[in-house]
């Protein structure tokens, strides 16, 4: 039982502790000191927001929206050979001509065959702000002996498939 009232009075102590800890210096000085008052805060300048990214004009090639999938295969006739199909997104209606293009990086790691995702913007600069599926496929004859990573780049991400020997 003097076990149970010492734990009552350490966790009142505790408690009291913490609750006039709990007040915040504007509560104290409005206690004890009248406010003061208050100048109109000067102006700040806000900085300029960042320029919208410039459109892409019409009939320029360009990497897609995003790149939401990535399937590789060996053709039965050819088993040296690897087909690259991908899919992903456009930021508007109207995109064509989707490919992969082959990037070379001097330096780069030798494992990692990397292509960026493009097609052709549309025509029109009208041509809606609804997204579009859109798909590429390329058949590489043959890949060097030490590739065994596939990444696909797109505008705002990438994605990575492993090659199966």
């Amino acid at each position: 039982m003097a076990a149970r009232i010492s734990r009552l009075a350490v966790f009142t102590a505790l408690a009291l502790a913490l609750a006039g800890c709990n007040r915040n210096q504007s509560q104290q000085a409005s206690n004890t000191a009248p406010a003061p008052v208050q100048e109109a805060p000067a102006a700040e300048a806000q900085p300029p927001a960042p320029p919208a990214p410039a459109p892409i004009p019409p009939g320029t090639e360009a990497p897609v929206s995003s790149v939401d999938s990535v399937a590789l295969s060996r053709p039965a006739e050819a088993p040296e050979a690897i087909v690259i199909h991908v899919s992903g997104m456009t930021s508007t209606m109207g995109w064509t001509d989707p490919k992969l293009a082959p990037v070379t990086e001097e330096g780069g790691d030798p494992s990692v065959a990397i292509y960026r995702f493009v097609a052709t913007s549309p025509q029109s600069p009208d041509a809606g702000r609804v997204s579009q599926r859109i798909e590429a496929e390329i058949r590489v004859a043959a890949l060097p002996p030490e590739v065994k990573t596939i990444r696909i780049v797109s505008a705002s991400n990438e994605v990575t498939a492993p090659i199966a020997q």
